[in-house]
């Protein structure tokens, strides 16, 4: 079983999807919750590549971090524009979702410690 699997975050995301569903933003969640999971891979991603590299220098790890703050936040932020302005979808539920799909991530993170 794969303790790394964000569990809370999923549950949250899917919990939030089932409610915008009733109020005819289904879709606009799901997208939100989508933003979400990807920020977590990225995350992962960045954390198991400094994990890998133990030689690595604390300046070099710093600037990796910020690289990393800096693409996540990019791509998040590209990401609503487009659900905003051409997919046309509801932000209410997609910003919603994308922050219920992050508490959730940090909730897991958390309990994982």
């Amino acid at each position: 079983m794969n303790n790394k699997l964000p569990k809370i975050q999923l549950v949250a995301i899917l919990v939030s999807i089932a409610y915008f569903s009733t109020l005819g933003a289904g879709l606009s969640a799901a997208y939100g919750g989508l933003i979400s999971l990807m920020n977590t891979g990225l995350v992962n991603r960045h954390t198991n590549k400094q994990r890998q590299d133990l030689t690595i220098s604390a300046q070099a790890s710093v600037g990796m971090m910020a690289i990393s703050v800096i693409m996540r936040m990019a791509m998040v932020v590209s990401l609503i524009l487009a659900g905003h302005f051409l997919l046309k979808l509801n932000t209410d539920a997609l910003i919603v979702s994308l922050v219920i799909g992050l508490i959730g991530f940090l909730t897991d993170k958390v309990l994982q410690k």
